[in-house]
């Protein structure tokens, strides 16, 4: 039986209407963001058999388009895949504070709540810097590097034309750690130190580098590592 058939009750979308968010399951809003099913599939049933795959919305958003494509769910084509996986990033998103006003990173706990929600999640590495002014007032950010993180992959003069072009005073570098280890790495360290050296030269100074895991940071200033 198709979803219009249905009792308007039972439908996602007029749930929605009638209850918002909160008064629908995991299964019936991916439905929605999925829209339309297949000729032997409703949207429902093709939500039900993505996380009988999968297991959560979570583990669904730390996924590839590849890697959901190759999970071979009849019916669940790429534009599919990138739909859903926009929706999620969106929310992701959303959990942040991007679209505030004057942002200040006052502490190492702040960087880490605002950036938890947009990497803390991810199964590679991002190495991310982030542009300040005099009072550590949020401006811009740049992803420096994605993946593996390796020190050759970090370039000073990519983080600091950033800085220079954002006319900061002052950064943050802030990276996930997807193993959840809380403590850095001897690439980490190596990065950090030819950072600081190179921020020297040109005058802006780093403020901290944040390491972002599963449920804590690790703050190189706050262990004296800067």
């Amino acid at each position: 039986m198709k979803i219009k058939d249905w009792p308007a009750s039972d439908r996602p979308r007029e749930k929605f209407y009638e209850r918002g968010s909160y008064g629908l399951t995991d299964t019936e809003l991916l439905a929605i963001i999925i829209g339309k099913g297949t000729r032997n599939m409703t949207a429902v049933d093709l939500a039900k058999t993505i996380f009988n795959k999968v297991g959560s919305l979570k583990k669904l958003s730390q996924k590839t388009v590849g890697e959901i494509e190759n999970l071979g769910i009849p019916g669940l084509g790429r534009v599919k895949i990138v739909s859903i996986l926009a929706a999620l990033e969106a929310g992701r998103r959303s959990l942040s504070n991007k679209g505030s006003q004057k942002i200040k990173f006052k502490n190492p706990e702040d960087i880490y709540k605002y950036y938890y929600p947009l990497i803390g999640g991810l199964k590679y590495e991002v190495f991310k810097v982030a542009a300040v002014d005099g009072r550590n007032t949020f401006i811009n950010d740049h992803t420096v590097s994605k993946g593996i993180l390796d020190a050759s992959l970090v370039h000073p003069r990519e983080v600091f034309q950033f800085a220079i072009n954002e006319c900061a005073s002052a950064i943050f570098l802030i990276h996930n750690h997807p193993s959840g280890i809380n403590r850095p790495s001897e690439d980490d360290l190596k990065i950090t130190e030819r950072l600081c050296r190179a921020g020297e030269i040109v005058g802006v100074n780093i403020v901290d580098h944040v390491i972002i895991s599963e449920d804590a940071y690790y703050s190189f200033s706050q262990h004296h590592l800067l």
